[in-house]
């Protein structure tokens, strides 16, 4: 997507604003806060140096499977594990594009428009 380009581009600045959207775009599709709101994972992120980031991925994943089993959606129990293992191997962007997909499917079921970020 572009905002894996924009992440690059502004040297990992925009992916900052993605996280952010990602985790508002998630509590709102599960209809429930299941982590700190967007701006408090970036800056527990920040000051754990990044630790935080890989509880967050892994509760995005149980949100995400949460919020597509709640619209009897087909959810892949292991998509926690899988973000987590790609972050664990530094490819924790490809993580946030998943979660990108995912909500874009969450939101055509639901029958809106998608965000291309």
């Amino acid at each position: 997507p572009l905002a894996i380009v924009l992440s690059f581009v502004t040297l990992g600045v925009y992916a900052f604003y993605w996280i952010y959207a990602l985790t508002e775009d998630a509590h709102a599709a599960a209809g429930e806060r299941t982590t700190a709101s967007g701006g408090m994972v970036i800056l527990f992120s920040l000051i754990t140096c990044g630790i935080y980031s890989l509880y967050w991925l892994y509760k995005m994943g149980e949100t995400i499977v949460m919020a597509k089993q709640k619209r009897g959606m087909t959810a892949d129990t292991n998509t926690p594990i899988i973000y987590l293992v790609l972050a664990l191997f530094g490819c924790a962007i490809v993580s946030y594009a998943l979660i990108q997909s995912s909500l874009n499917q969450i939101i055509e079921h639901d029958g809106g428009t998608v965000q291309n970020f």
